[in-house]
């Protein structure tokens, strides 16, 4: 088991600076052992893909059963919905990724509605912290250091109670025309994208509990209903193809995936995204979302912002909602707990500095903060604890993962 300090010293953690195994190029994790990186080759016809992932994972896709009954016993229904799903679960909106998990299909053997559900409902009741910070020099060093510093960093941690799901932990490179253009850490036989990056892009989703206060309830579930049916691509879906160019088309712009992802339906979600220059924390509606820009810091977690300033009888109204689920209360204030540690990590690292500065809402690192910092904030409890499943910081200036480090048992605190 993984034991994690509350508040580990920055001296106990290294930058990382091991040397490429023959299988990655990419440094080693410190600490712990970093998920097993495989190339999905975009060249080739979708159903082919994803088969060697399929190969080596066959025996834990068979071990999908219990774990999607296991899922749908959390939700209301969960004996009715067992059975439509089984009924309509037959395609995802795009034919690519439909054709994709055909693939695994072929070489797996489980049922294919199995396979549509994993991809369907994976990103359901994650908890996560997700954010974006800028390197700064240390303003009292005498010389540069020498890692690159002119760059927000996008850094994010996954969490889940499900610890079967450990075991299908990986790294993907997807590659074009024998080169590496992006990189994601995902699940064996997942074919959306949960966190990525690439050059001049990264992204990670968080699981949002809840719609906007005035989205009625029904708009909600027709919306799912059509993303169980293939009608409307699921929010990892849309992500994808921010991550990936389709065909020949180069990839979408920071600034236009902002103008599209808003107007875009969209199951409610939680989206960090990071261009290396500056970075956006989405609370993401049906149609609209609220957006947090900033070149300096965001952070999110698996609550509303708003919900940050509610007194407590405001808990008490939520406690006593009739949507309110059991665990809802006890996910928003964990939510707000990991929350406020991040925000606390970076404001320990940083200082106000001249008005001209504060006028543009930009802080200056007394001591800088470097990428073993930012390490140090998602090795720290509770960012990482006892459902974290991977921690990674993803670097879009270069269009690479910095640094990753999967648990494949629960961490533990150090107390």
């Amino acid at each position: 088991m993984d034991r994690i300090a509350e508040i580990p010293p920055v001296t106990s953690f290294e930058v990382l600076t091991s040397q490429p195994s023959e299988k990655d190029s990419k440094p080693d994790t410190v600490g712990g052992p970093r998920p097993p990186v495989y190339i999905v080759n975009l060249d080739l016809p979708p159903r082919q893909r994803y088969q060697q992932i399929g190969k080596d994972f066959k025996e834990q896709f068979l071990g999908l059963t219990p774990l999607f009954d296991s899922i749908i016993a959390t939700l209301p229904y969960n004996k009715l919905i067992s059975f439509i799903a089984r009924i309509i679960l037959r395609r995802v909106h795009s034919s690519e990724e439909q054709d994709e998990i055909k693939g695994l299909v072929d070489v797996t053997g489980i049922p294919l509605f199995l396979m549509i559900a994993f991809n369907t409902f994976l990103d359901t009741f994650m908890g996560c912290t997700s954010g974006a910070v800028r390197l700064t020099e240390n303003p009292h060093a005498t010389e540069p250091s020498n890692e690159d510093r002119d760059k927000m960093v996008h850094f994010r941690t996954l969490d889940w109670g499900m610890d079967e799901l450990r075991d299908f932990i990986i790294q993907i490179d997807y590659q074009k025309e024998g080169k590496t253009i992006a990189h994601a850490i995902t699940y064996a036989g997942f074919v959306g994208v949960l966190t990525g990056v690439r050059k001049d892009l990264s992204v990670s989703l968080n699981f949002r509990p809840t719609a906007d206060d005035d989205t009625p309830r029904a708009k909600v579930a027709y919306h799912k209903l059509l993303v169980l049916l293939g009608f409307r691509p699921s929010v990892s879906s849309q992500l994808r193809s921010f991550l990936l160019p389709r065909g020949k088309k180069d990839p979408p712009t920071f600034e236009e995936i902002l103008q599209k992802f808003a107007k875009t339906p969209c199951t409610p979600a939680y989206v960090t995204l990071c261009n290396g220059s500056q970075a956006v924390f989405i609370e993401k509606d049906i149609r609209r979302a609220k957006m947090n820009i900033s070149e300096e810091f965001v952070s999110g977690t698996n609550h509303d912002t708003h919900t940050e300033a509610w007194k407590p009888e405001d808990y008490k109204g939520f406690a006593l909602r009739a949507d309110a689920l059991g665990m809802a209360l006890e996910l928003l204030e964990d939510s707000q707990h990991r929350k406020t540690c991040i925000t606390r990590l970076y404001e320990h690292s940083s200082r106000p500095v001249s008005r001209t500065f504060r006028r543009r809402g930009r802080r200056k690192a007394e001591g800088g903060i470097g990428m073993n910092n930012v390490v140090t904030w998602c090795q720290t409890w509770p960012i990482t604890n006892e459902c974290t499943h991977f921690s990674c910081v993803m670097d879009p200036k270069e269009g690479e993962i910095s640094w990753v480090k999967y648990h494949p048992e629960p961490p533990e605190s150090g107390d």
